[in-house]
């Protein structure tokens, strides 16, 4: 199954990329096992997920063709 991984806001700046592919194995996988395995743990700031452009919780399990993005709080004026 292949996917579209998004950063937006400061997380993008913190991990130098905006987005990315990956390559899963189509098992019922959630969005919280790709954050895990993507490391996103390690920040010290809360971080927020969307499918397909809807806000979302960590629960949602991923379908070939997604696009998941992550994002800290983002605050603007």
């Amino acid at each position: 199954m292949k996917i579209k991984v998004i950063y937006l806001a400061r997380l993008s700046e913190d991990l130098g990329k905006k987005e990315e592919i990956l390559e899963l194995p189509d098992s019922g996988l959630t969005i919280k096992d790709i954050f895990l395995k993507l490391n996103l743990d390690k920040f010290e700031y809360k971080i927020f997920t969307a499918s397909n452009f809807e806000h979302t919780n960590f629960e949602y399990v991923l379908k070939e063709n997604d696009e998941i993005a992550f994002f800290p709080t983002i605050t603007g004026g």
